[in-house]
């Protein structure tokens, strides 16, 4: 094989396109149409992502790549020129790679109009390059594949549109057959191959950002067979049947697609991939490592799976497999992992279901019918005579953490204390914050610190029951063990006692810290109706550090939440202001160095006395902000979702910040909110969760694992300044794809008809 001659071919193919006015309409109407379906939803959903772009490539590949394939050979056929072609000094092989080259890097040009795409992107808010370039790769991979099915096909054919409607109806089987939709109407054993077969979770894996060498060897080796059934009717066509050298390279293409099929079920179990993403969410975190590489004894985890599990479980499947190895190999031997097949061993379901661990349900097809079937997906963790399970892996985004947080919780056993304090109206851990409370369980040892009416004398005890009129205004005192460095004040609604006061200042002389979420005014949804606080923690908070909750309600008129309101029988969903999504101020605190925003219901801002600040020997960092259309109000609080927000005197307001001591290593974080880390708002905004388990780790200056939390969770939010933006990226994208395809296809069919008008002299 000679590469002049590739290149030639590849050459010719490539000006075939170039010069044809119809590949520019083709492209055209493909970026048009690829465009026009993503951003009909990609503000709604609001992330800085491309992820939806790619969800419509595979269907629209189905239509470009075959009208671009369809004459490969297929026409040199019906023409008579392939018999013409190889009559040269060019072989088979040369002619079928010079010309999947060429139609290689036409469709490898078109595709760079997702980088200008995600560059526009990127200016309204935090793309991830890493994942775009792995989206970028998986594109390119994909037409590969497809672009030598096409060459296969047309060699099949003289008709163009024979090789078109095969192209397309091959590709779209390859496609769909890893879909649920289509392999849940096969036996198991059949759904599995399907699964592996199709192009669909190969394709998936690598646009994560994820270049695993098990989906390259995929696209490569598939690739490589549909170019050497290209060459084998090329041969046939030479030889014919008889011929010895023909059933020898029929011989050989049938060993090549063993070879695929094998290396395709065999390679599953193949390490090795390339994580591209910004935050490196697809591999252990330096805290994961450093968790398992300094475990005190062996760590056993048993990892119930069945071999049969429906084709959209098998990509968990693998996930699974892949991460536990990984735990592993880094542990330095202190970590073992079983596999366990409960399916077929009868003692690995008793064991199983006896540690929590329960088989889930789903149909298969058997025997022209659907069945039920059970099948197990379930992670169980010993060590020293305790364990800790996870029943079933839904999906492998949050595993990390959850393997971390159990090994730690079972091998560490002097955990930090954090104390909560109620007993003046605070937020509940048991009701309010559920699931923030589950989740520090498993690091830091949880203090419900509960302040106590003081004993008093009885002459005083009736003095006040005479003034007051009851005995519930008695003086009330806080507690904080010696073991405790960390505390949590969560939106009281009674006042504090002097004597508490002079604890709390106690605890912060001595260094300790302090999370305060303060809401400057009580909000009541129901009746959607709000007043001020009249909590004296504000006054002493500001006596105390010089930081002021300002009395007031905050709304930002261009990152906000949008919200589901009942109306009668109708639910509408709408911009609300007054959930607004802040953003990080600074980066030089680790709190918010992974986070770009989180949503803050109904908050107030800060305002801080510098003068004041500096008195208490307190060094501030400014941690999430509004933007600078965001605006407050202070007096007739009206929270009413349709009601006009005034736009005069919008300016950006300070949300959160942390204060560290210069007099001891004490630390503060102060919030203007309350709200945002109840169970409703950590479900809907993974974002308030990572930066909630943050903001506890940084004031317990421990390394927890909140890094790997953050990284899984992390939102990449828009922000626009106005109406306008939104509108300017969806059409400036599109008239930018319009604009430079027809201008180039314009130039050159023009150059090209200039010079085949020009006369030369000889």
């Amino acid at each position: 094989m000679f590469m002049k001659n590739i290149l030639t071919i590849t050459k010719k193919e490539l000006r075939f396109y170039l010069n044809n006015p119809t590949a520019y309409i083709v492209v055209l109407a493909f970026l048009l149409l690829w465009e026009f379906l993503f951003f009909r939803s990609v503000f709604l959903i609001g992330e800085v992502s491309l992820d939806g772009l790619f969800e419509y490539l595979p269907w629209l590949f189905m239509i470009i790549i075959p009208a671009l394939t369809m004459g490969a050979l297929a026409e040199e056929k019906s023409e008579g020129t392939l018999e013409f072609l190889l009559t040269h000094p060019l072989r088979q092989i040369e002619l079928i790679v010079g010309k999947f080259l060429g139609i290689t890097v036409f469709i490898v040009m078109t595709l760079l109009f997702i980088f200008p795409l995600a560059w526009s992107f990127n200016r309204f808010g935090d793309l991830d390059w890493g994942k775009v370039l792995g989206q970028y790769f998986s594109s390119v991979f994909l037409a590969t594949l497809l672009i030598s099915l096409g060459i296969f096909v047309s060699s099949l054919f003289s008709s163009q549109i024979s090789s078109f409607l095969v192209s397309a109806i091959a590709g779209f089987f390859l496609v769909i057959a890893g879909t649920e939709f289509f392999s849940s109407h096969f036996p198991l054993a059949i759904s599995f191959f399907l699964e592996q077969l199709s192009v669909s979770n190969h394709f998936n894996s690598v646009a994560r950002g994820v270049i695993d060498f098990r989906d390259v060897w995929y696209f490569v080796s598939l690739t490589a067979v549909f170019l050497s059934f290209s060459y084998l009717v090329l041969i046939k066509n030479k030889y014919g049947n008889k011929k010895t050298a023909y059933r020898n390279y029929q011989i050989g293409s049938v060993i090549m697609l063993g070879i695929f099929v094998l290396s395709n079920i065999v390679g599953t179990k193949i390490p090795g991939r390339i994580d591209l993403t910004e935050d490196k969410i697809y591999t252990l975190s330096p805290v994961t490592k450093d968790i398992i590489s300094h475990l005190p004894d062996l760590v056993n985890i048993s990892f119930y799976a069945s071999d049969k599990l429906p084709a959209p479980m098998q990509p968990i499947l693998r996930e699974t497999k892949d991460i536990l190895e990984d735990y592993r190999k880094f542990s330095q031997n202190k970590i073992k992992v079983t596999y366990k097949n409960p399916s077929i061993d009868e003692e690995a379901a008793k064991e199983a279901v006896s540690q929590g661990i329960q088989p889930m349900r789903f149909n298969v097809v058997s025997q022209e019918e659907f069945q039920v079937k059970e099948g197990y997906l379930g992670i169980a963790i010993s060590y020293g005579g305790n364990s800790e399970v996870i029943p079933f892996v839904e999906n492998i985004s949050d595993l990390e953490y959850q393997l971390s947080s159990l090994i730690r919780k079972l091998t560490v056993d002097n955990k930090p204390k954090i104390g909560f304090i109620s007993g003046h109206g605070e937020k509940s851990l048991y009701e309010n914050y559920q699931i923030i409370n589950n989740e520090l369980k498993k690091q830091f040892e949880i203090v419900d610190i509960s302040a106590k009416t003081e004993e008093t004398k009885d002459d005083d005890k009736k003095a006040l029951e005479k003034g007051n009129g009851s005995s519930n205004s008695l003086p009330k005192k806080i507690i904080i063990p010696e073991e405790v460095k960390t505390l949590i004040v969560s939106n009281p609604t009674e006042n504090y006692s002097d004597e508490e006061k002079k604890i709390l200042s106690q605890f912060i002389d001595k260094g300790g810290n302090i999370l305060f979420l303060l809401d400057g005014v009580f909000v009541s949804p129901q009746m959607l109706s709000a007043s001020a606080s009249q909590s004296n923690l504000i006054e002493y908070l500001r006596d105390q550090t010089g930081v002021e909750v300002e009395k007031n309600l905050v709304y930002d008129l261009r990152s906000n939440e949008s919200v589901g309101f009942n109306s009668g029988q109708m639910r509408y969903i709408l911009p609300y202001p007054f959930w607004v999504r802040v953003l990080k101020a600074s980066d030089h605190l680790p709190i918010v160095s992974k986070i770009d925003s989180i949503t803050l219901p109904w908050a107030s801002s800060l305002k801080i006395d510098d003068n004041l600040l500096g008195k208490k020997a307190f060094e501030k960092v400014e941690l999430l902000s509004t933007t600078d259309y965001a605006g407050t109000q202070t007096s007739n609080f009206n929270i009413s979702p349709d009601q006009k927000f005034s736009s005069q005197n919008l300016g950006k307001k300070l949300m959160a910040v942390a204060l560290s001591s210069k007099q001891n290593n004490g630390r503060m974080v102060i919030i203007g909110d309350a709200d945002f880390l109840d169970d409703e708002n950590v479900k809907n905004n993974p974002s308030n969760f990572g930066f909630g388990l943050e903001v506890i780790s940084w004031l317990s200056q421990e390394s927890t694992l909140s890094q790997i939390k953050v990284k899984n969770l992390s939102e990449r939010k828009f922000v626009f300044k106005n109406q306008a933006e939104p509108l300017f990226l969806k059409f400036g994208n599109m008239a930018f794809a319009l604009i430079t395809v027809s201008s180039y296809g314009f130039w050159r069919l023009l150059r090209r008809k200039k010079m085949k008008d020009k006369f030369y002299q000889y």
